[in-house]
């Protein structure tokens, strides 16, 4: 049944900052993609190496905090959260661009000789078995873990992450009245797990078997961030539930210029990089989304057309950069790195346009038929009216 938006909600700023992770994990994967072919790269350098990882991170964070945000709107506008309408909105914004690009990944692109990669184009078809299966069922960050890299579907293991914490993270939100326990165990247990494997597997590094599984446990929870997406829905209870004390502490000028001076030291040092925890990355992360999208004197501005039609391809940016990439590779070469990168971002950005205007929106139109809350880019800000009403509802439950 159509169901249409009971109002509307847009954060300014959102999308600018979409591009600009997507553009950053484009610049780290030229230089991987130069590491799979053999040419001189830079990927191995810490710096470069975590700047894509870094942007997923912060992906993840911002999607923690906007699917939070829309959830509790929803709770608190109708009672209680739809299931079905917001599985069938994740579907058809996530489904048809992951499926064409794993197609394309296992079918089409292997075939193509200018675009194979050496050795690992060549095992797609020694392993499909096992890996195509588990990129099926959204699990790309196990398959990266039993096996070398798809060439060209590697983005996706973040795709898969995210939808294993879209199953889960509904529910809780639907099942449990207090949002703080929900987030405060998703964390708990994530990190958890994680060094519990670590320890477990330290513990059975005699056993060469057993090790092997265990570090497969360990890679999958290392790329299985949901702590991460916790925090950014740590931030968007801070956000709907008008904590103000909090929210004018983390908006002072003060606040914003050291965690933007810490964030971009982290970006760009090549010492204490992440091996295995992001979770301070994603506290800064989330400070940063929450001024950007809140804060009327946010240190950075990016409300504007030009980003938002940035950040609505981002994800088909994201997700084919890695094809454009290899393609001008194969026809520019690698002789000047101006030109490889320039040339990389504006084939990324001009794949992913087409992506949006010729194969996604038709997807988009009909997943915004079932929104219970607008979030579109277009969609106007919520009106006094709609924003006094969500906070009454909020403060009228727990």
């Amino acid at each position: 049944m159509k169901q249409s938006p009971q109002t509307h909600v847009h954060f300014p700023g959102l999308n600018g900052l979409r591009f600009f992770a997507a553009l950053a994990v484009a610049v780290s994967h030229v230089e991987l993609l130069k590491q799979y072919l053999g040419y001189p790269n830079s990927y191995d350098r810490p710096a470069m190496y975590e700047l894509g990882r870094l942007s997923v991170t912060f992906f993840f964070v911002l999607s923690g905090f906007l699917i939070s945000y829309l959830l509790l709107a929803e709770k608190a506008l109708t009672g209680t959260i739809s299931l079905r309408t917001f599985y069938l909105r994740r579907v058809l914004r996530i489904w048809p661009l992951y499926y064409l690009l794993v197609i394309l990944s296992f079918f089409v692109l292997p075939r193509i000789e200018a675009l194979q990669i050496p050795r690992l184009s060549g095992a797609i078809a020694e392993g499909l078995t096992q890996t195509l299966p588990l990129f099926a069922l959204f699990l790309p960050q196990l398959a990266l873990s039993l096996r070398d890299p798809v060439p060209f579907a590697e983005p996706a293991w973040s795709i898969g992450v995210e939808e294993q914490f879209y199953l889960l993270w509904p529910l809780a939100i639907k099942r449990f009245k207090r949002f703080g326990a929900v987030i405060a165990v998703t964390i708990v247990a994530t990190v958890g797990a994680r060094h519990a494997a670590l320890a477990l597997a330290t513990a059975h590094r005699a056993d060469a078997e057993a090790l092997r599984w265990w570090n497969v446990a360990i890679s999958y929870l290392y790329f299985t961030r949901m702590e991460c997406m916790a925090i950014g829905g740590l931030a968007a209870w801070m956000v709907f539930k008008q904590k103000l004390g909090l929210l004018r502490f983390l908006g002072n000028r003060f606040v914003q210029v050291t965690v933007y001076a810490l964030t971009a030291f982290l970006l760009v040092t090549p010492a204490g990089k992440p091996i295995f925890d992001y979770g301070w990355y994603a506290v800064c992360f989330a400070i940063i989304i929450v001024n950007v999208a809140t804060n009327r004197r946010s240190l950075i501005r990016l409300s504007h057309p030009v980003f938002d039609f940035l950040g609505n391809i981002s994800f088909s940016m994201y997700m084919f950069h890695e094809i454009a990439i290899r393609i001008v590779i194969a026809t520019l070469g690698v002789g000047s790195n101006l030109v490889l990168y320039a040339g990389s971002m504006l084939l990324t950005i001009a794949l992913a346009s087409a992506s949006y205007l010729w194969f996604e929106k038709p997807f988009l139109r009909m997943k915004r038929r079932f929104a219970v809350i607008d979030s579109s880019a277009g969609a106007v800000e919520a009106s006094p009216r709609e924003a006094s009403a969500l906070r009454t509802a909020s403060r009228s439950r727990p």
